[in-house]
């Protein structure tokens, strides 16, 4: 069953992934919290980029990683 459950073919009952939870030595604990909704909002503005958008930051990502720390000065 466990083998289900880890390739996605089920999905255990609530009371089922508690057992299984406690099992493992952990506590499932829920709490409702205000909805973030930070990655549709970023999902939303790159929906919109132009490609040429799109191109200038993935060139901007590229130099970033590339870049070396400067040099601090003492």
């Amino acid at each position: 069953m466990i083998s289900a459950y880890e390739r996605d073919l089920r999905q255990p009952t609530l009371s089922t992934l508690t057992r299984l939870i406690a099992a493992a030595g952990f506590e499932l604990r829920l709490r409702l919290e205000p909805r973030d909704t930070h990655d549709e909002v970023l999902a939303d503005l790159e929906a919109h980029r132009s490609s040429d958008e799109r191109r200038r930051r993935d060139q901007q990502v590229e130099a970033w990683r590339r870049a070396k720390p400067a040099a601090l000065e003492q």
